[in-house]
């Protein structure tokens, strides 16, 4: 009887075990210094100005409602130039991001696409998948909490979901550092191996929002991402480079389905092994 029970237990820490390994994100760097930030380089080099906006910017001169009058969005260009993420009117007086096939021209729209910055996308190197930030709204829509999205491109596919520590505004729920928060820019490493985000924090006594940046990093298994993504060559022409300091996958990495089922059956054999005995 007591082995009987133990199957459950077991069951959990498979499942979980499992979810953790199925995760691209390997990684994760809570604060991104200026070294780390320029020990790579990028998808989209003309994103970096972004970066250096906020950055070398006396303080408080870029607050966040100067920032959304500012920075208008841009175009940005995949590395083999067969796509783009464009900014264009819809029906309606209302403008949205399009990932556009520049050889069929055909338009895909992008939903909930929240950033600050230049750049509505970050395209990885072999020009597959494109990382986006995200605002993901909870039931009562009175509130939401910022994602960054791996997607492919083909197919518009969500392959991964990364949930951030950042919500539209700080409550009891959603505890923030500020009272407000804004997703600004996304990049993609050129060997595939990183993605860094940047948020915005600011608070409404001090006026404008002064923009407080916080810069993080998601360390990725970027061979995995392309099998997810239905890649047959997931060799990786340069070599990743070791990152600093790598902390363990946040409790945000959602799982991709299917390895739950494996678990299942692992269990299932433990507990007819334990019966048997």
């Amino acid at each position: 009887m007591k082995y009987k029970l133990l199957v459950p237990i077991f069951l959990l820490i498979i499942i979980q075990t499992f979810a953790v390994l199925a995760s691209p994100v390997i990684s994760i760097d809570e604060a991104v210094t200026e070294n780390m930030f320029y020990s790579k380089s990028y998808t989209n080099p003309d994103s970096v100005e972004a970066h250096q906006i906020v950055v070398y910017s006396e303080d408080g001169e870029h607050s966040q409602i100067h920032l959304h009058y500012t920075l208008t969005p841009r175009t940005t260009v995949s590395p083999d130039g067969n796509y783009s993420c464009i900014f264009r009117w819809l029906e309606g007086h209302k403008e949205d991001y399009f990932i556009l096939n520049n050889t069929t021209m055909q338009h895909t729209h992008i939903e909930n696409i929240a950033t600050m910055g230049y750049y509505g996308v970050a395209f990885s190197p072999d020009s597959k998948m494109y990382a986006a930030p995200r605002l993901i709204y909870f039931k009562d829509c009175r509130n939401g909490q910022y994602a960054i999205d791996i997607i492919s491109v083909h197919n518009n596919t969500l392959l991964h979901r990364e949930l951030t520590p950042f919500y539209i505004e700080s409550t009891a729920e959603t505890p923030m550092e500020w009272e407000k928060s804004a997703m600004y820019e996304v990049y993609w490493s050129d060997d595939g191996s990183c993605i860094v985000y940047e948020a915005l924090g600011g608070n409404t006594e001090a006026g404008q929002y002064p923009a407080y940046l916080v810069s993080k990093r998601l360390n990725l298994d970027y061979a995995e991402l392309r099998r997810m993504n239905g890649s047959e060559d997931t060799e990786v022409e340069s070599v990743q480079e070791e990152v600093e300091e790598p902390t363990p996958v946040a409790e945000n990495s959602l799982p991709i389905p299917g390895f739950e089922a494996l678990g299942a059956i692992v269990a299932f054999l433990l507990g007819r092994k334990m019966n048997r005995a």
